[in-house]
């Protein structure tokens, strides 16, 4: 997919707004038009040593915080040591899997909220629909992979759910991956493939604006760490590992090509389009084939 189009999904008119986004502009960016998603490089090479030295085997996730207006802290993100401890599929005892039927009893969930929580939703004014027709899936920035749910559970508390950006809606062609394109579970699977190797995780939900209902994307870093011989608490880089491993991206929450016959929206849709939707999470911005 042509860069220009990839940005135009995301209700953007040039990769320069991109980069300039309080979330990216701390990188470089370069575009891959093979697999659809953006490279990214530290402009501080110093960034990812600190945050490391804040992990431990006792200390498996850090949150990644974004402040916004009237001091007001989101979680947009987490970093994690994966395939340091044994990993847990049980879910702790804050666990709420329900947590978007609620926005949406309380009267705030959107039109694409319903879809993935399983309702159809009515397109036009006649037309019902529900996530297998929009190509639209609930995004997991850490899945049952890690092994850390359960401590990001209680990290949490009864909170979970407040100012956490965790599941959200996610075109399928971010969320999973073919020959074709990369998304999401072409990471994640890296990491599973890998599991007598220790990494440095950071997954972290990427917004035009902050205020807004969806995110255009997620940025996702993997480097292979190992244990510090100072201190078999804390991790290192491990520069003896596969290169090929080590990713740092950021995946476009965007839709097939629109000349793909996968794709579900159609061509004429703007970049203010695509902007209201993000916005206001309102499946009726776009328009659907």
């Amino acid at each position: 997919m042509e860069e220009k189009e990839v940005l135009r999904k995301l209700g953007l008119e040039n990769e320069r707004e991109l980069s300039e986004l309080d979330q990216l502009n701390k990188y470089s960016l370069d575009y891959d038009e093979k697999n659809d998603l953006f490279r990214l490089s530290d402009k501080d090479e110093l960034v990812v040593n600190n945050s490391l030295s804040h992990l431990s085997s006792t200390q498996l996730i850090q949150p990644i915080l974004f402040y916004r207006d009237y001091a007001k802290i989101i979680i947009t993100g987490w970093r994690a040591l994966l395939n340091v401890a044994p990993a847990s599929d049980e879910d702790s005892e804050n666990h709420e899997p329900s947590w978007i039927k609620k926005k949406i009893e309380n009267g705030k969930g959107t039109s694409v909220d319903k879809v993935m929580v399983g309702e159809s939703e009515l397109i036009g004014k006649e037309t019902k629909i529900t996530k297998s027709d929009l190509n639209i899936q609930a995004g997991h920035l850490l899945g049952k992979f890690s092994g850390v749910l359960q401590n990001i559970e209680k990290y949490l508390g009864t909170d979970q759910n407040i100012d956490n950006i965790m599941t959200y809606p996610q075109f399928k062609r971010a969320n999973e991956s073919s020959k074709e394109y990369s998304g999401q579970s072409k990471v994640e699977s890296n990491i599973w493939n890998n599991r007598d190797t220790c990494f440095y995780y950071e997954a972290e939900a990427i917004f035009a604006n902050i205020n807004d209902n969806i995110p255009i994307g997620t940025r996702l870093r993997v480097i292979p760490v190992r244990k510090n011989e100072k201190d078999n608490r804390q991790y290192v880089i491990d520069s003896d590992a596969d290169e090929e491993i080590a990713v740092h991206v950021f995946i476009p929450n965007c839709d097939y090509a629109e000349e793909d016959s996968k794709s579900v929206l159609k061509r004429e849709n703007t970049v203010d389009d695509y902007r209201t939707f993000f916005k206001g999470g309102n499946l009726n911005s776009l328009k659907w084939k």
